[in-house]
Order: structure tokens, then sequence, then C-alpha cells
């Protein structure tokens, strides 16, 4: 016990044991990012529930609308001209 506070580097994490630890991280990562754009998705569902009818409407002409003004993207990513 005594080495180990003396000398942290005596512990070494095999190769093997820091591909499992990371790709545990990496899955964790993805759950908590899954887990706030569905959250985020609720909460634009529950914002547009609680306006009124016209505003409603008037929310879903715009964002038809932007559809339309918005270019279009490659597939590379790279906006089309």
């Amino acid at each position: 016990m005594f080495l180990i506070l003396i000398f942290p580097f005596l512990m070494a994490v095999s190769p093997q044991e820091k591909k499992v630890n990371q790709r545990k991280i990496d899955r964790e990562q993805k759950q908590k990012e899954k887990k706030a754009e569905k959250q985020y998705e609720q909460a634009k569902k529950d914002h547009k529930k609680r306006q009124s009818k016209e505003t409603q409407t008037m929310m879903k002409k715009t964002q038809r609308e932007s559809k339309k003004n918005t270019p279009m993207k490659a597939p590379g990513g790279k906006k089309c001209k």
C-alpha cells in the first residue's frame, strides 16, 4: 500500500483494460446524448402544445417556409450551389 502512494505508476493498466474502459465510457456518453436528445424533443413538443391554435399554425407555416428557403446540403456536408 505504501508503495502505491509513493509510486502510482507501478499500478499500470493493461492495454486490454484501457480498451474495455474506453468502450464503457463511449457507451455511457452515447446514452447520455440520446437521453438529452429525447428531453430536448419532448421540451419542443411541450412548447408547441402550450401555444394557441393561431400561434401553432403560424409556427408550422414558418417551419415549412424555412425548409424551403434553406439551401440543400450535399451528402458530404458541403453546400450545393
